[in-house]
């Protein structure tokens, strides 16, 4: 069976293992191109899936309530694999036990494109640089849909961008644990600092997923490395063109800080761009972001005055450091986006006076203690929420910590404290330095929730 004559599939009967949004957009993928599909999700209650299966059912989708049983894969002859879920589980076990290929929905939103990717990756970063991407080349007139860990999923969006489109792909490490055949155009590495460690086990294990982006390119395409991350640095691997990104030195090839201004370097020429100074975005973290996205983006040639223009007025993206309202001069910002503890510090030194954070969630296993000299620092208290409290706690000793058992309560708390703040109202930020998985779907899903509440707080106080 194949997507198109390039891009052979290994079977004609796929097990879709997973319903939430990639898993959802790869089962309709397949049932478009006529496949016999079945998705499995242990959410798909009922005999017939309940009504969401009998809608999919409508769709070509056959849905299954299955999905902790290897009993799923009967009469199937390859998987999609849903990032969502660990490839520990037994389902995929079984599936490699009996020969069947485990692909990536990422992977089959590859097979299935027509346009040429660029995709980002990195610890962090990631959507931030990703979606500035898309907008410089929008801005230069090209036509692009931005996808993948950010916003929709790609097999949503695959098929609709032509040849002369492109597609920016934000890429994480659980995407990249079950893909062999990808070859972006660009793939381009921002930073790599310890996260997942439950999912993969090591910070060794959670780099190599991270190098399986490169594995596929040649010299026609273009791979691009973060010059002033050692860690990035010595995983360089790979037959792509090189090009590079620092805020430290100027580079052959690629985009830099150079005297106070972004300096790009391509085949042989050299050309300023703009005073750092004039970045639209807010944040020393940021203007690596902003590097990082004109480096991907330098293969397609866009005009520097069109680089300007976007780097001049894009304001950033939603749960990003994204200022939410002003209540009685204390200003909310949700950084719900903030998932680990490399996150949690950017948005921390983002600030110049001490704030009132809000943080926890699910830990990944990570350590805070680094953090604790920084948390004392800068913040005048801390609200502390979810699983990830006590171990917080323990680390950041000499702090002052505060506990909320629901966000409606961490935020009413926050913002009596940072009203009454000894010298003037402080802002209050949602950091949570976690997964959001122990309290929501999603980081979304927190970072609407704490707008929710903070709206419920202008109601009631009046703000802006």
């Amino acid at each position: 069976m194949t997507i198109d004559a390039r891009h052979p599939l290994p079977g004609s009967r796929p097990l879709v293992m997973g319903a939430a949004r990639s898993g959802l957009a790869a089962a309709r993928l397949l049932a478009r191109h006529g496949l016999d599909v079945r998705l499995a999700d242990a959410r798909l209650a009922g005999p017939d899936g309940g009504p969401r299966g009998r809608e999919l059912l409508r769709q070509g989708v056959c849905a299954s309530w299955d999905a902790d049983d290897p009993r799923a894969l009967e009469g199937r002859d390859f998987v999609v694999w849903s990032p969502g879920i660990p490839i520990t589980h037994a389902v995929a076990a079984a599936a490699r036990a009996a020969g069947l290929a485990l692909l990536s929905e990422l992977e089959l939103g590859y097979l299935a494109a027509h346009a040429p990717f660029l995709c980002v990756t990195g610890t962090n970063g990631k959507s931030t640089t990703t979606h500035l991407a898309g907008a410089l080349l929008r801005g230069a007139g090209r036509q692009v849909e931005v996808c993948g860990n950010i916003g929709r999923a790609l097999c949503e969006v695959a098929e609709s961008v032509p040849p002369t489109g492109l597609l920016v792909v934000e890429v994480s490490s659980f995407q990249l644990e079950t893909v062999d055949r990808l070859k972006p155009f660009v793939a381009t590495w921002l930073n790599l600092t310890p996260d997942h460690l439950d999912r993969h086990g090591d910070f060794d294990a959670y780099g190599a997923a991270k190098q399986r982006l490169f594995a596929r390119q040649d010299e026609t395409d273009y791979a691009v490395w973060n010059a002033d991350d050692p860690e990035v640095a010595k995983r360089r691997s790979g037959d792509a063109t090189w090009l590079e990104f620092s805020a430290l030195h100027a580079v052959e090839d690629g985009a830099a800080i150079v005297d106070g201004r972004i300096r790009l370097g391509w085949r042989g020429g050299v050309e300023d761009v703009m005073e750092t100074r004039e970045i639209g975005l807010r944040g020393a973290h940021n203007v690596l972001n902003a590097l990082a996205a004109v480096a991907t983006v330098m293969p397609l040639e866009p005009a520097p005055d069109a680089l300007r223009a976007v780097l001049r007025e894009y304001g950033g993206l939603e749960h990003r450091l994204e200022p939410v309202a002003t209540v009685a001069g204390v200003a909310f910002v949700n950084d719900s986006k903030a998932t680990n503890v490399n996150s949690l510090e950017v948005a921390l030194l983002s600030f110049e006076s001490p704030i009132v954070l809000i943080a926890g969630g699910r830990d990944k296993g990570q350590d805070f203690a680094p953090l604790g000299s920084l948390v004392r620092e800068r913040t005048l208290a801390v609200v502390l929420i979810g699983e990830g409290a006590e171990r917080m706690a323990a680390h950041w000793a000499g702090a002052r910590l505060l506990r909320a058992d629901s966000l409606a309560l961490a935020v009413d708390l926050a913002y009596a404290t940072a009203r009454n703040a000894p010298g003037g109202p402080a802002p209050v930020l949602l950091s949570p330095g976690c997964s959001s998985f122990d309290m929501f779907s999603d980081f979304e899903d927190r970072g609407r929730r704490f707008k929710e509440e903070v709206s419920r707080v202008v109601a009631r106080e009046g703000g802006a």
